[in-house]
């Protein structure tokens, strides 16, 4: 069901799990794909450990087999020299120098196995696809859909029978279905949406669609534009409505019940008083731009503007730095937030350097999900825009480190999303909000809560109405315990080696989703742990 016939299925999809020195990463092939690998300027896939020839193998992918032809230098598969081209077998290792390489394929699900997916089942997925789609700057669509009482299983059939087969349909709750659809641009999205509708004969259904990257840069972003764009169509906007233009709303109230977080407040609060400028690093929704509006709020300019400028979003080159130019000026006196400078691309930093020479007086506030100093040091980042910024570093703890801010955030979430004050959460609901990880931070359990809003009705809100993957939180004392925690540990490491450190792969493995998989390899020490709370100056 697109412009041209969604029923055509898409083929298998080949991809190469990349160990190239630290990096570890996936790198899709598509359909069809032909691709020199080396460490030259020109190759298509350029890796950077010792012992790569600037054009050392070429790869190919015919749609049916993945294909391995040397180049230049020793190239081996599963320890045996290739002098020829040759077919790669599924999961075979192929060295070249130090890296590692390893072919894989995905393939499509069949209409004879297709069902609508759970909606745990189904964000998974949504965290695949939407990553990949980053990758690959693919737009990827998602549609929320309310029916009329009994006709939401109706739309659903109606999906499953037309849709493509890369395409995935799920349940939100009652009769509210979810779509998502892989490399589809907005136009067609609506467009499929439309005729989806049509042809169910679900009356009075509206759906809302947002897509990335133009609406959310991730999945948890995605799922709140979609639902946003929902509440519009349902208020009585058009039936298929997009999302809101998102403006730089007052917050609500700041949660500051774990001592994690008031320890942050004092930090913040003695770096108020000056106007140096502040780099806050911390996991994606973990609230850095809340904790920047502290920092604007207790200082001196808090009767000027505070103006966010996101550094993650879509457009050209033009359009952003118009945008970081407007920005600047707007925030004459008062803050400005660089939400995610580093992923600004060298032009965007360039601009950016330029434009804060020549600004007006003002505070400077920037926030990062990424390692910055070491993008300086591999070139990456611009090291006099790092020196500018991070005067002062301070690190924004997760929301799983500030366990007693979370049922609080959880009434005020369910409040916002209908449910009728006092919420009423029942004790398997505050055990589960207190073990779950929450991966996706302040933003995930956001979400989930108006889900457990839509599914609770006017009820109690009950365990099974969140998030199922119930984790520790960390390693309980005991023998047992420990016993336990050491044949889990390395169970992780040898499915990650096995998987060539590819995490999707591992988890699948495991029969663990990514997340649960990124969780446990932080709590044995198997990923980088979070940083210290303060550091003084840039570290380059």
């Amino acid at each position: 069901m697109t412009q041209d016939a969604r029923t055509d299925g898409p083929g298998p999809r080949a991809f190469l799990a990349v160990c190239d020195g630290e990096r570890r990463f996936v790198h899709e092939l598509g359909t069809t794909s032909e691709l020199v690998v080396g460490a030259g300027r020109e190759a298509d896939l350029r890796l950077y450990s010792p012992g790569v020839h600037a054009e050392h193998v070429l790869v190919r992918w015919d749609g049916e087999s993945v294909r391995l032809r040397p180049l230049s230098g020793a190239s081996f598969v599963q320890g045996r020299r290739v002098e020829h081209e040759i077919a790669l077998e599924l999961g075979e290792e192929v060295s070249i120098g130090e890296a590692r390489l390893v072919a894989g394929l995905v393939r499509p699900e069949t209409s004879a196995v297709r069902r609508a997916l759970p909606h745990h089942e189904f964000r998974e997925r949504m965290h695949e696809e939407v990553a990949r789609a980053a990758r690959s700057g693919r737009p990827t669509a998602l549609a929320m859909i309310a029916a009329r009482a009994g006709e939401g299983a109706r739309i659903a059939t109606r999906a499953l029978e037309s849709f493509r087969a890369g395409d995935l349909v799920g349940t939100y709750a009652h009769d509210e279905i979810e779509l998502l659809l892989p490399d589809t641009p907005r136009r067609t999205a609506r467009s499929v949406v439309t005729r989806l509708l049509n042809e169910s004969g679900a009356l009075g259904a509206v759906a809302g669609v947002a897509v990335t990257p133009d609406d959310g840069e991730g999945a948890e972003r995605l799922e709140r534009a979609a639902r946003d764009a929902l509440r519009r169509a349902i208020a009585g906007g058009p039936l298929l409505a997009d999302p809101p233009v998102r403006t730089e709303r007052a917050p609500g109230p700041l949660e500051a019940h774990d001592p994690a977080t008031r320890e942050l407040l004092d930090v913040l609060a003695d770096l108020a008083t000056d106007s140096a400028p502040v780099l806050l690093v911390g996991e994606v929704y973990c609230g850095k731009v809340r904790f920047a509006r502290v920092l604007h709020e207790r200082g001196a300019r808090a009767d000027g503007p505070f103006v966010v400028l996101p550094c993650a979003g879509p457009g050209s080159r033009g359009r952003m730095q118009r945008a970081i130019a407007s920005s600047v000026q707007r925030a004459a006196g008062g803050t400005l937030v660089l939400d995610e400078v580093a992923e600004l691309d060298p032009g965007g930093q360039a601009v950016l350097r330029a434009q804060l020479e020549a600004a007006p007086p003002m505070r400077l506030v920037a926030t990062t999900h990424r390692a910055i100093a070491a993008l300086v040091e591999r070139g990456v980042f611009d090291a006099a825009l790092y020196r500018r910024l991070a005067v002062e570093v301070v690190e924004v703890p997760p929301l799983r480190a500030r366990p007693g801010d979370i049922v609080p955030l959880a009434r005020r979430f369910a409040e916002q999303a209908g449910a009728t004050p006092p919420v009423r959460l029942s004790a398997g609901a505050l055990v589960r909000l207190r073990s779950y990880p929450w991966p996706g931070n302040v933003l995930e359990l956001r979400n989930a809560m108006e889900r457990a809003v839509r599914l609770a009705g006017d009820g109690e809100v009950l365990a099974e109405h969140l998030p199922s993957e119930v984790l520790p939180a960390a390693p309980t004392e005991g023998r047992l315990r420990a016993q336990i925690d050491s044949v889990e540990r390395d169970a992780i490491v040898k499915a990650l080696a096995d998987a060539n450190h590819n995490q999707t792969h591992a988890a699948r493995r495991l029969g663990l989703s990514r997340r649960a998989l990124i969780y446990k390899m932080e709590k044995y020490g198997l990923k980088r742990p979070p940083g210290e709370a303060r550091r003084r100056g840039p570290e380059p």
